[in-house]
């Protein structure tokens, strides 16, 4: 499918590490002028400063306590999304930190663009590793893994190197 016979699409934007002060200027006016906000979640202080600033949005918290898994919780994001989009909907998608970094649902998106012609744009934001390369005081050239909590296994420990779980 050509992503230029779909109506609607999906623009994917990082609402950074939790300080309003640090979102890009793009991704602002992205959320300011979005026709349809969705953040993955209300649980990020950003989203506070979105609704003090009297810009309308939708989450997808309740999907949260609805599904059993975060798996679950991630496909039925993207599903929604994705049938939204190819009713005809422009929608501004807003995840926490870096959409490129940790983000389960952007990496359907993005897979589903390829897969269904999905018009799906991504924007950077500011990730939660500026904040914590910052916080802990080391520079990744130095040697850096992120591990993912929940699929942590012991072969993947590298004491040898700066380790964020």
């Amino acid at each position: 499918m050509n992503p230029s016979v779909l109506a609607g699409s999906i623009h994917i934007v990082g609402l950074g590490s939790g300080d309003e002060n640090k979102l890009t200027l793009g991704v602002w006016k992205r959320i300011r002028d979005a026709k349809k906000l969705i953040l993955r979640t209300e649980r990020h202080p950003v989203a506070a400063f979105i609704k003090q600033e009297g810009i309308p949005y939708e989450t997808f918290d309740g999907l949260y306590e609805s599904n059993e898994t975060f798996e679950a919780t991630y496909a039925a994001i993207v599903e929604t999304l994705i049938a939204r989009a190819k009713a005809g909907e422009h929608i501004v998608y807003a995840v926490p930190g870096h959409p490129m970094v940790a983000e389960a649902t952007v990496r359907g998106l993005v897979q589903a663009r390829g897969e269904q012609g999905l018009a799906v744009t991504v924007e950077g934001g500011e990730s939660f590793l500026d904040e914590t390369f910052l916080r802990l005081g080391f520079d990744p050239i130095e040697g850096f893994q992120l591990l993912d909590a929940a699929d942590l296994r012991p072969e993947h420990i590298r004491p040898d190197i700066h380790t964020v779980i």
